[in-house]
This record gives C-alpha cells, structure tokens and sequence, in this order.
C-alpha cells in the first residue's frame, strides 16, 4: 500500500515536468501577467514615493535654533512615514503570497518584486537613519535646557556646603550634600554626552556645540569645587587664603613685567626707525661707523 502511494506520488510529481518538457506554454496567461503588472507597478509607484521622502535632507540648518514646536512637527512626519511604510508593507505581504507561483514565471514581473524589495529596504534604512537624527536633536535640546535650569541649583548646593564645611559637627550633613550633588551631576553628565551624538549628523553649528560645552563646564568647575569642600580649622583656612592671595600676587607681577618688556621693545622699535628716518632725510643711507 505505502509503495503504490509512493509511485502515485511520484507519477504526480513528474507530469508537469513532462509536460514543460514537451513545450507546454506557460501557465499564466496574457490577461492575468497584465493585472499582476499593474499591482506591481502601482505597490512600486507608492514605495518610491514613501523611499523619496525617507531618504530626503532633513529641513534642519545647523545654525538655526530648533525650537520644541518644530520637533514636534518633524516628529509627526517621521510618525507619519513610518505609518505609511508600514501599511504598505501589510498590503505587500497580504497580496505576493496569492501571486508568487505567477510571478516567479515570468521574469519581468520578478524584476518589479526585486525592485520593490529593494525600494522598501533603502526607505526603512533611511528612515531610521532620520529617527536617529531627531533623536539627536532632542538630545542636544534637552541637554541646553538641563544645563540651563541648574544654576541657581548650583548656586544653592556651593553656598550650603561651604557653611556645612565650616565645623567638623556637620560633617555627615556636607558628605550628604556632596552625594545628592554628586548624583546630580551623573546626570549632567549623561545628558551631556548623549548631545554630542548630533555632531555626527551636522545638524548644529560649531558655535552653538561650543556654547554647550560652555555650559556644561562651568557646571563641572561648580561640580569640582563642591566635591572638594571639607572641614577646615579656621588657621588652616587662612593660611590657604594668604597663599592664594599670594600666587595671584606673583602672576600680576609676572603679567606686569611682561606688559613693561613689551612696552619697552615696542618703544625701542618706534626710536629706531625714527633714527632711521631721520639719517635719510640727512642723505645718509647707512648707519654711521667708527
């Protein structure tokens, strides 16, 4: 029994092949490969459209300022890209699998397929390459108005640990403030370095990048000078303070002498060619000699 099932298997198996064989046109007709053509063309016509717009500059200039309203708006472009991306996708998958066997006969029809494939994978690349951007610009946005917004915290954090440094009884009560100021920076931080990702992309300035990180290190001054307060006897702290005082004293003195020296080539200079000047109105062209 398993051995006739097996042979009709097999006879079913080989007749179409037989029947090729002996020049049997294909199976698909004229009618049906022009209304698969047609669907085609148009799932075709629709990615491109949807492939053009991933794959389009971004209409953000690096030095203009991106307010919170304009990323809205491209976030909703995006939203809206991805929507149709998807859809069309769905409708794909719902239609090729009823048609495979037809295509795959005909090779001009598998040439839309390849082409539709391909069209679909630069706009889905392009398309996260753009998420990626805006992401990048969120970023940056958040990062300035962070760092922005902490000033006065920073203010108030400095002020409270020096008055809590002042006596070893509030000890524990300045390393408290050291730790919350500690985890507030981590922050800082993070944000910080997940801004610089839009400099791969180009879509800020130099200029505003370097305001950023203007930011970001006067909060790192700030930052440093709160971790390193601690309880200082008060002789301690004059003693710090004098020396302080003193090595500003020496560069002034240093910076002084400098701005003499320069002062004084500059006017040795301004008297040489004065003296040069006036040998040549005197119709003497070289200096006088011994």
């Amino acid at each position: 029994m398993r051995i006739a099932t097996y042979l009709l298997t097999l006879v079913v198996t080989l007749l179409p092949m037989g029947a090729f064989a002996q020049g049997t046109p294909p199976a698909v007709d004229e009618a049906t490969r022009l209304e698969i053509l047609g669907r085609l063309n148009q799932f075709l016509g629709n990615m491109d459209k949807i492939n053009t717009s991933c794959t389009s500059r971004l209409p953000v200039s690096s030095d203009m300022q991106v307010t919170d309203s304009y990323l809205k708006m491209l976030d909703y472009r995006v939203r809206n890209l991805e929507r149709n991306l998807k859809a069309i996708d769905v409708r794909w998958n719902n239609y090729y699998p009823t048609q495979q066997w037809e295509i795959s006969q005909d090779e001009v029809l598998m040439a839309k397929v390849e082409a539709f494939e391909l069209s679909k994978q630069e706009a889905s690349d392009s398309l996260e390459v753009r998420k990626q951007m805006l992401q990048a610009l969120h970023d940056f946005s958040d990062a300035r108005t962070y760092m922005e917004g902490l000033d006065s915290t920073y203010n108030s954090l400095g002020k409270r640990t020096f008055q809590l440094s002042l006596t070893s009884k509030t000890g524990p009560l300045l390393e408290k403030q050291k730790m919350k100021e500690q985890l507030l920076f981590a922050t800082v931080q993070e944000k910080f370095d997940k801004a610089r990702e839009v400099e791969k992309y180009g879509l800020v300035s130099s200029k505003r990048m370097e305001e950023l990180q203007d930011m970001y290190a006067v909060l790192k001054n700030k930052s440093d000078a709160i971790q390193a307060m601690e309880y200082k006897p008060l002789i301690q702290r004059i003693k710090d303070y004098l020396l302080g005082l003193a090595a500003v004293a020496v560069l002034l003195m240093a910076f002084n002498m400098l701005k003499a020296k320069i002062k004084a080539a500059r006017q040795a200079r301004e008297n040489l060619k004065k003296y040069k000047d006036a040998l040549h109105l005197n119709g003497q062209d070289e200096y006088p000699t011994i």
